[in-house]
């Protein structure tokens, strides 16, 4: 689950609930203007607009990641779990707001 959450000082932060996936070389978290970073053909597209969060902290278990000031959340869809060193998507999922 991706959930968004707003803290109380107007931060916004990507929170990543009951998450598990392979481990791999550079690994990332990106927010991508796309509703299924699943369809690789749309996901790799160098036109889909991408928010680069940083490296997973870990394969598993829940995690937090700071969304910069200024993000326009209207735009992103969906969150990838994306292997730089492969260019592949481990996986994805919508972003839900809270």
């Amino acid at each position: 689950r991706a959930t968004i959450y707003q803290e109380a000082d107007g931060r916004l932060l990507l929170r990543l609930t009951n998450f598990k996936t392979s481990n791999g070389p550079d690994v990332h978290v990106v927010l991508i203007a796309a509703k299924d970073a699943d369809d690789d053909a749309n996901f790799l597209k160098s036109s889909t607009a991408r928010l680069e969060l940083g490296p997973i902290k870990g394969n598993e278990g829940d995690q937090n990641y700071d969304i910069p000031a200024g993000t326009d959340l209207k735009k992103f869809q969906t969150v990838s779990i994306y292997c730089e060193r492969f260019n592949a998507n481990f996986g994805a999922a919508p972003l839900e707001k809270f």
